[in-house]
């Protein structure tokens, strides 16, 4: 079952791609994340990949993020592979007068032994979708 949640930006789209399409930036307005590394060469696009590590339930967790969908300003999709989990998430953005609209969903799933949290991983996902798209607001809101 996906997780969804949607906020309004008081931002156009391209600004708020432009956060969402910059890796750098991530650490900035997820907290969670520790550390980045690049692992695709180029320009950001569909294809791109990088590793991850940030902090979940007290612990630490590497995961490879891969762009599966890009399309700016109005679509982010995301896929990830970390140890025994895999997942996507997806930002769909669109205009709402001078601000954007952002609708947020993900699902991850664990396999194998990791299959019998899959409960509890949802449960998190969707404790913290209201904190992560309000963290993304923040954010945005806050630069120039």
């Amino acid at each position: 079952m996906a997780v969804e949640q949607s906020i309004v930006i008081n931002a156009p789209p391209e600004k708020v791609f432009a956060v969402l399409a910059d890796p750098g930036q991530a650490q900035l307005w997820m907290p969670a994340i520790k550390k980045i590394e690049q692992v695709s060469p180029g320009p950001f696009g569909a294809g791109t990949n990088w590793k991850e590590t940030r902090e979940i339930g007290g612990r630490m967790m590497e995961s490879t993020i891969r762009v599966a969908g890009f399309q700016p300003p109005s679509s982010l999709k995301l896929e990830v592979l970390g140890k025994g989990i895999t997942g996507h998430l997806e930002f769909a953005l669109g205009p709402q007068g001078h601000a954007t609209n952002v609708r947020y969903q993900g699902e991850m799933r664990g396999h194998g032994f990791m299959a019998l949290f899959n409960g509890r991983i949802q449960k998190m996902m969707a404790e913290g979708a209201p904190e992560l798209i309000g963290s993304l607001k923040r954010y945005v809101e806050s630069k120039p």
